[in-house]
C-alpha cells in the first residue's frame, strides 16, 4: 500500500492527546458528608467499574477516529500493475485515417472508437491530465487538457486523409511526457484498427509505460479501389485519340465480375468500361478519349463499391496543346536544314529560325524548345538567355559546330556541371548504345526497336565525364561512352550532342531514331506536371512565371471554401511552390486551382493516400506480439463487458480514503453517543 500524501501520517501523533487526557484526568472531586456509607459501598464499586469501561471505550473511539481521519487525508491506495502514483496522466491516440471508414459494430470504425474513448475519458478523475492525438498530428494536440475538454475534442474528430504510422504517433505522445515536472501514473490508450501498412513497430525503441489498446474490427474484410491512373505517352494533342489507363485493385477473397469503371473529363463521359478482377489481385484497363479543345483538363476515373468510399475515385489533370513553340538557332554559314524539314512535317511543331548573330531576347519568349544547331561559339549574353529559359521550364538542345571554340563551350558546360567536350577526333564508330527504357520514349514504340542499322559517326568531340556529373545517356558508342545526353537543369532540361548535324561528322540526322528523338524533345519540351498529388505528401511545384508580390499565388477550391497562400521557394536557378505548410489543412480530394488571379492559372488534382486502401489488419493475437517485438511486454487490451461497454474498473488503483473518512466519522459519532447516553 502507498500513500498520496505520506507526510500527513505525522498527524497520527495527535492520538497522544486523548491518551494524556485519559491518564491524567484532573477532575476535581467535591466532598459530601453523609451519615453512614455502609450501604453505599457496593453501589460505589459497581459505578467505578462502569466509569472505567466507558472512559476506555471513549478513548478507543477517539484514537480510531483520529487515526482514520489522518489516514484519509494521507490517501492510501493499492496501485495497479507497476504504478507507483495515484495521480494519472493519460495519453490517448485515436486513429482517424480513412481505413477507419470501414463498417464496424457501431457504424463505421471511427464512430465505434470515439464512443469507447468518450466512455473511457468520462471515467477519469476530474483533475486528471489528458492528451489526445489523432492521425492529423496537429500542433494543438501537443498539450494536456482537462477531462471534459478532451471529451468535447473526441466528439469533433472526423475522418482524415492523413496516414500516420503508429511509431510516429507513439513517439509524439511519449515526447509530450518529458514536459511533465510532477510524477504521475503515466499510461497510454490506443484506439485503432491496427492496419498492417501503418502499424509496424520495427523502429520503435522507447521505455515502456502501461499501455492499453482497443482494436476496432471491420465486419466486412477486403476493399476494391482505383489504385492509379496514367497515360502511355506524355504527349496530348488535339483531335488525337488517347487511352486513359487505370489499375483496379481487389483486396478481398472474392472475385469481382463486371465492375463498371467510368471516366469523366471536363464533364464529358465516354462509355464506361466493364472489367472483372480476381480475388486478391488487380486488373489494368483503359478507356479511349479524344480532346477537341486545347487547355488544362480535369478528369477522374471512378468505380462503385460497398466498403470504403474514399478511394473509389481517382482525380488527375493534364494539358492539351494546339502546338509546341520551337526556336531554331544556327550558325550564319550553316546550311543544314534537317530540323526545319523534320518540324515542318506537322503544324503542331511551330518553329521559328534565326542565326546566332541575329538572335534577340524577345525570340525566347514562350519558346518551349530552343535548339542551338552547329554553333561554334556561345556568347556570354546568350548563356544568360539560356539560363533564363531553363528557369522558365524550357528544353535547350546544344549542338556544337564544325569549328567549335572549346573554351566558350566548356565554360558553359562547366557552369551546368556537364561533361566538357574535347578536341575533335576523327575515327569511324557506330552508336551501339540506345537507351530505349528512358521515359522520353514512353509511348513512342510498341516494342523495343531491333534489327536496325546503328547510326555511324566518323568525327566527333569526345565528352570527358567526371564522377560528380549527373546526366542521362540516350545514345552512346557504348554505355560508358556517351554521345547524346540530357540533364535536368532548374525547371527545364539541357540536352548535349557531341557532334554537329553534318554528314562529314555523322549520318545520325538521317536515321529514324533521330526523328523519333527530336520530335519527342519537342513534344516533352515544357514542364510535365504530375497527373496528381497525394494529400499529405505533396511535392513542390516548379514555377516559372513572374508574378506581382501584391498578387501572390493561391491554392483555391471555391466549392470546399479552401483558399491558402503557399510558400514560394528559390533554390539556385529554380523556383517552386511549396505546399508543406498547407498539407495539414487540406482534407478533401479533388481539383484545386493554383492561381495569382492574373497571369498564372493551373489546376492540381489531389488524391487520398492509397496506403489506407489496404485494410488488412493484424489479428487480435498479433497485436500483442507487435508490441512484444519492441520490448513492451505489459500491454493489455481494453475488453468489453456483456453490454458492449469498456471494462473501466480494472484501470483504476484501489483507493480507500473515502472508506477511512466514513469510519472516522462513525467513531466520532460513537464517542458522542457514549458521552451522551452512558450515564455514570
Amino acid at each position: 500500500m502507498n500513500f498520496v500524501y505520506p507526510n500527513f501520517l505525522w498527524a497520527s501523533l495527535l492520538v497522544l492527546i486523548p491518551i494524556i487526557i485519559h491518564l491524567f484526568n484532573f477532575r476535581k472531586y467535591k466532598t459530601v458528608y453523609f451519615s453512614r456509607v455502609k450501604f453505599l459501598r457496593e453501589i460505589t464499586e459497581d459505578s467505578r467499574s462502569g466509569t472505567k469501561l466507558k472512559h476506555l471505550l471513549v478513548l478507543i473511539s477517539r484514537i480510531l477516529a483520529i487515526l482514520f481521519l489522518v489516514f484519509a487525508f494521507a490517501q492510501p491506495y493499492v496501485p495497479t500493475g507497476t504504478s507507483e502514483n495515484i495521480e494519472n496522466t493519460s495519453l490517448i491516440y485515436i486513429d482517424n485515417s480513412y481505413s477507419m471508414e470501414a463498417t464496424g459494430i457501431d457504424g463505421n470504425l471511427l464512430n465505434e472508437v470515439k464512443n469507447q474513448a468518450i466512455e473511457l475519458v468520462q471515467s477519469f478523475e476530474e483533475n486528471e491530465k489528458v492528451a489526445l492525438l489523432t492521425s492529423d498530428l496537429l500542433a494543438l494536440q501537443q498539450r494536456f487538457y482537462s477531462r471534459d475538454e478532451v471529451v468535447d475534442m473526441i466528439k469533433k474528430i472526423e475522418l482524415s486523409p492523413h496516414s500516420t504510422n503508429l511509431t510516429t504517433a507513439l513517439n509524439s505522445q511519449l515526447d509530450l511526457l518529458t514536459s511533465l515536472e510532477k510524477k504521475s501514473n503515466q499510461r497510454i490508450f490506443i484506439f485503432s484498427d491496427f492496419q498492417k501498412t501503418t502499424s509496424s513497430l520495427d523502429d520503435f525503441k522507447r521505455e515502456e509505460i502501461p499501455c492499453y489498446y482497443y482494436q476496432a474490427i471491420a465486419q466486412q474484410k477486403g476493399n476494391i479501389f482505383i489504385d492509379s491512373v496514367w497515360f502511355e505517352t506524355p504527349v496530348h494533342r488535339l483531335n488525337t485519340p488517347i487511352d486513359v489507363y487505370f489499375r483496379l485493385q481487389n483486396l478481398s477473397d472474392m472475385a469481382q465480375q463486371d465492375l463498371s469503371v467510368s471516366l469523366t473529363i471536363q464533364g464529358n463521359e465516354p462509355a464506361p468500361k466493364r472489367i472483372s478482377v480476381d480475388a486478391n489481385s488487380f486488373a489494368i484497363g483503359s478507356i479511349n478519349f479524344t480532346d477537341r479543345i486545347a487547355g488544362i483538363k480535369s478528369g477522374s476515373v471512378s468505380v462503385s463499391t460497398s466498403q470504403l468510399f474514399f478511394d473509389d475515385e481517382y482525380f488527375f489533370t493534364y494539358e492539351t496543346k494546339e502546338q509546341v513553340n520551337i526556336l531554331l538557332v544556327k550558325n550564319s554559314s550553316n546550311e543544314n536544314s534537317n530540323l526545319e524539314q523534320l518540324y515542318g512535317l506537322d503544324p503542331y511543331y511551330h518553329y521559328e529560325s534565326t542565326t546566332i548573330d541575329g538572335l534577340k531576347q524577345e525570340q525566347f519568349k514562350n519558346k518551349e524548345l530552343v535548339v542551338f544547331q552547329n554553333i561554334d561559339k556561345i556568347p556570354t549574353g546568350i548563356q544568360d538567355l539560356i539560363d533564363q529559359s531553363l528557369k522558365n521550364g524550357s528544353s535547350i538542345v546544344m549542338i556544337p559546330g564544325v569549328n567549335a571554340e572549346l573554351k566558350t563551350w566548356n565554360s558553359f558546360l562547366n557552369a551546368h556541371e556537364l561533361p566538357n567536350i574535347g578536341a575533335r577526333q576523327s575515327s569511324s564508330a557506330e552508336l551501339g548504345y540506345f537507351n530505349f527504357d528512358d521515359p522520353l520514349y514512353k509511348g513512342v514504340f510498341e516494342t523495343k526497336p531491333a534489327n536496325y542499322k546503328n547510326p555511324s559517326v566518323s568525327s566527333y568531340y569526345p565528352l570527358n565525364v567526371l564522377n560528380n556529373q549527373n546526366f542521362v545517356t540516350l545514345f552512346g558508342f557504348n554505355a560508358s561512352r556517351p554521345y547524346l545526353i540530357y540533364s535536368h537543369q532548374a525547371n527545364g532540361k539541357l540536352i548535349l550532342m557531341s557532334s554537329p548535324l553534318d554528314i562529314s561528322f555523322t549520318d545520325f540526322q538521317n536515321h529514324a531514331l533521330f526523328a523519333a528523338t527530336f520530335l519527342r524533345f519537342a513534344e516533352t519540351a515544357s514542364f510535365q506536371k504530375p497527373l496528381s498529388m497525394t494529400i499529405g505528401n505533396m511535392v513542390n511545384f516548379p514555377f516559372n512565371t513572374n508574378i506581382d508580390e501584391k498578387n501572390p499565388i493561391h491554392l483555391k477550391n471555391e466549392k470546399l471554401k479552401v483558399d491558402f497562400i503557399p510558400q514560394m521557394i528559390n533554390t539556385g536557378n529554380s523556383r517552386s511552390v511549396s505546399f508543406a505548410q498547407v498539407q495539414d489543412v487540406i482534407k478533401e480530394a479533388g481539383f484545386y486551382n493554383l492561381t495569382d488571379g492574373l497571369n498564372f492559372n493551373d489546376v492540381l488534382a489531389l488524391n487520398y493516400d492509397r496506403k489506407e486502401s489496404n485494410i488488412a489488419c493484424y489479428e487480435p493475437t498479433e497485436v500483442k506480439d507487435l508490441f512484444n517485438s519492441c520490448g513492451w511486454t505489459e500491454v493489455k487490451t481494453l475488453t468489453l463487458d456483456g453490454t458492449g461497454k469498456l471494462e473501466i474498473n480494472t484501470l483504476k488503483a484501489s483507493e480507500y480514503w473515502r472508506i477511512l473518512l466514513i469510519l472516522s466519522l462513525i467513531f466520532f459519532a460513537v464517542e458522542i453517543l457514549l458521552l451522551k447516553l452512558w450515564k455514570s
